[in-house]
């Protein structure tokens, strides 16, 4: 092919080095380009991405992924509460039922979510009695508390 081109050997040996040369940055700026790419998709994708800490001995909620297709109005798409047994460093977590079974159940930390037990009619009587809303109903005089 060198001798139709009208070239020697040295300079079709250079033409062609030349050649990969720029092969070879053109691979690399397109790697750099893709790794750039990956990298803001990763920090997009990162920013909205809430990080659950779970505690041993804490109560969660099971999400029940049967509704992971079927979003029904009102369906309740949580299972529980259990009871956190052991967080494993791979990010799953040991669950058990609060029955009197107690039956261990491993998951994955991303189908759960912290469960708040709710107040007793007690506490709450007591919170209120302790004049925190009377407080804020004096500071607010339009409050219909007030």
């Amino acid at each position: 092919m060198a001798v139709q081109l009208g070239m020697d050997l040295s300079e079709a040996q250079k033409y062609r080095m030349e050649q990969l040369n720029e092969l070879d940055e053109i691979r690399q700026e397109a790697i750099l380009r893709t790794n750039l790419v990956q990298y803001e998709r990763a920090k997009w994708h990162d920013k909205y991405i809430k990080e659950k800490k779970f505690q041993e001995g804490d109560s969660s909620l099971l999400f029940d992924s049967k509704f992971k297709d079927f979003k029904g109005k009102f369906q309740n798409h949580w299972l529980g509460p259990y009871e956190i047994d052991k967080i494993f460093s791979n990010g799953a977590v040991r669950i058990k039922t609060i029955d009197e079974h107690q039956t261990p159940l491993i998951v994955n930390g991303h189908r759960l979510k912290i469960y708040h037990k709710p107040r007793s009619k007690e506490k709450f009587v007591k919170n209120f009695q302790g004049g925190s809303a009377i407080r804020m109903a004096k500071k607010n005089p339009s409050s219909p508390l007030a």
